[in-house]
């Protein structure tokens, strides 16, 4: 009997099919989503323009769809980013945005705000304040980049016996000019 090697690409192969399939699930809930706001249109504008504080349709939206659609899109960045984490270093920046608008215009807002920072991931939105003719939320972004460590750079300044320092991306830090 043959032993069974393992292939090298294996884990490759199943890391893309786990994406694909997060993927699949994202656009399943994604068009659920478009379907339950197209077929409550109007309810969610009642309850968006309206006094009442409870507003059931909204909570639906986001107990039913936006915290599933979240954790998915979550899945898909980790699956996304690969294995090759190690000797990497990963810069979380987070991003607030206030946006302050008439309260039926605040989901289009919203929408631009997310457009505009599509690079970002969705993390929160608070209400700061809201009245009846206006609301004023928060938008809470977050951006993740990844950049490997240089593995020889010990060795190079030990080669180079100080006669300058190199920055993170190599530019000359020796020269005392502020660029």
């Amino acid at each position: 009997m043959a032993a069974k090697q393992n292939e090298p690409g294996g884990a490759e192969t199943r890391n893309k099919r786990a994406y694909s399939v997060i993927l699949e699930i994202r656009n399943i809930l994604y068009r659920r989503l478009v379907e339950y706001v197209l077929a409550n249109e109007r309810r969610l504008k009642d309850e968006v323009t309206g006094e009442d504080s409870y507003s059931f349709t909204l909570q639906q939206v986001d107990e039913q769809l936006l915290s599933k659609l979240n954790i998915v899109e979550r899945a898909s960045c980790e699956l996304a980013r690969g294995e090759s984490r190690e000797g990497q270093t990963t810069t979380t920046t987070f991003e607030a945005i206030e946006v302050i608008a008439k309260r039926e215009e605040l989901p289009q807002k919203v929408a631009d705000v997310l457009a505009e920072h599509g690079e970002s991931e969705f993390l929160d939105l608070a209400v700061l304040r809201a009245d009846e003719k206006h609301a004023e939320v928060l938008v809470v972004l977050a951006r993740e980049e990844s950049s490997p460590r240089p593995a020889a750079a010990p060795a190079e300044k030990k080669k180079q016996g100080g006669q300058s320092e190199k920055g993170e991306k190599g530019e000359d830090l020796s020269s005392g000019s502020d660029t």
